[in-house]
């Protein structure tokens, strides 16, 4: 029996590294192509950081992602505030709105891509201030956008930990209904939450259609920067997403961090 649990647990193993070399080697090539000048034959020739200098002292690029990030993180934060508002709602005093906030929420599914930013646009383009800001459309539809995802996240851990239940023996103890929700049952369910966050950054982060038909050329971010250097360089694009995808990685892995340091905390 341990000669077979053996044999399982390498074979998943090296399942597990197969698929992550399948996943990591399109980033893998798109490295190597930034790193050379000539890539015609089976070797890239003539090794160089001229594309990341570049990149690294221009201070358009860093003001766009700048601007990316804090139009990613802004939207996240206020429909995830939003949507936990709503299910202790639904979860404390409405259990029967349940499904309706589910279809309610799953709408955006189906008006996401061209469709929406459009919309938005002829709606509330002569709209009086704030409405008729671009920025204020801007965040508004990112939460539109990413409403499903992180609804759908908070509701699956919110059933998967039995909210109800623990709000009654929370309640049992003497905590009031509110305090049972947000000091109980969503620590609880941080994990999910950070999850769904992550999914809905990725989700802002990588959009081109929505900023580029609500800001123009007015509020250029990662995504338009990366537009126009396609145009001129293949080895500076190349570069661009490598250092998106580094940009990317450490905030995910800086909000993991926080989530774990306060789960250290909690167990303290």
């Amino acid at each position: 029996m341990n000669a077979e649990k053996k044999k399982r647990n390498v074979g998943s193993k090296i399942a597990i590294v197969v698929i992550i070399a399948y996943l990591l080697l399109p980033l893998i090539m798109t490295l190597i192509y930034s790193l050379f000048q000539e890539w015609i034959d089976v070797m890239p020739t003539g090794f160089t950081l001229g594309a990341y200098v570049e990149l690294f002292t221009d201070p358009l690029f860093w003001q766009a992602v700048g601007r990316t990030v804090i139009i990613s993180i802004v939207p996240i934060v206020l429909c995830t505030v939003f949507v936990l508002l709503a299910m202790y709602v639904v979860v404390v005093y409405h259990p029967e709105w349940d499904k309706m906030i589910q279809i309610l929420c799953t709408i955006p599914y189906a008006i996401q891509g061209v469709i929406l930013p459009i919309c938005v646009l002829s709606l509330y383009s002569s709209a009086p201030e704030p409405f008729g800001d671009r920025m204020f459309m801007l965040v508004a539809t990112y939460m539109v956008v990413i409403l499903p995802y992180v609804y759908q996240g908070i509701r699956n851990n919110l059933n998967g930990v039995g909210a109800p239940r623990l709000i009654e023996a929370a309640q049992m103890l003497g905590a009031s209904k509110f305090y049972a929700f947000f000091r109980v049952v969503i620590p609880n369910i941080m994990g999910g939450v950070t999850i769904s966050v992550m999914l809905a950054m990725a989700i802002v982060f990588g959009d081109f259609v929505i900023i580029n038909t609500l800001a123009g050329g007015h509020f250029m971010t990662a995504q338009m920067y990366l537009y126009d250097v396609m145009k001129k360089s293949g080895q500076r694009t190349c570069a661009v997403i490598v250092i998106l995808f580094l940009v990317t990685l450490i905030i995910s892995a800086c909000a993991f961090f926080l989530q774990s340091r306060g789960k250290d905390r909690k167990d303290r």
